[in-house]
């Protein structure tokens, strides 16, 4: 999603690879300024808005001629903004109506799986299963999960 938003902004291939590069080693050695998890989407979208507007800089010392302007493309970048978070109100309600679709022992199964630091065997046995006939369950639960969502997602 990341290199999408900076394709969007920087119309050469190449140069929207070169910016990425810039953008990853950013990220990595800012890492330990990130608030939350929850928060790393829109940090990082910030890191490379900031890293295409000094592209962006970059490229006018160079006298390089650029097709957007500086005011254009933080125009494109907000606007670019505004529809992800969008889409993300969108696939957080789909999933959610998704997971609501889930029988309780199903919900609570995936809850244990991704949230907590519990074993694998003594997920299966809390659950009355094998540890190979969890991992299938688990699997076509994600399975369901994701033909929601396509559903869902087709029907909008």
């Amino acid at each position: 999603m990341l290199h999408a938003y900076v394709r969007q902004l920087i119309y050469r291939r190449e140069d929207a690879l070169d910016v990425m590069q810039k953008i990853a080693v950013v990220l990595w050695k800012k890492l330990d300024q990130l608030d939350s998890d929850d928060a790393f989407r829109k940090w990082s979208f910030g890191v490379a808005r900031f890293e295409v507007l000094a592209w962006r800089r970059d490229c006018a010392r160079e006298k390089e001629r650029l097709a957007f302007s500086t005011e254009t493309i933080e125009l494109m970048a907000e606007e670019l903004d505004l529809q992800s978070e969008q889409l993300d109100l969108e696939r957080e309600a789909i999933l959610q109506h998704c997971l609501n679709k889930l029988n309780k022992d199903q919900r609570t199964a995936l809850q244990e799986t991704y949230d907590n630091d519990t074993e694998t065997h003594i997920l299966a046995r809390s659950f009355g299963k094998s540890v190979t006939g969890f991992y299938q369950w688990i699997y076509r639960i994600r399975q369901n999960l994701a033909k929601c969502a396509r559903e869902m997602a087709n029907a909008a």
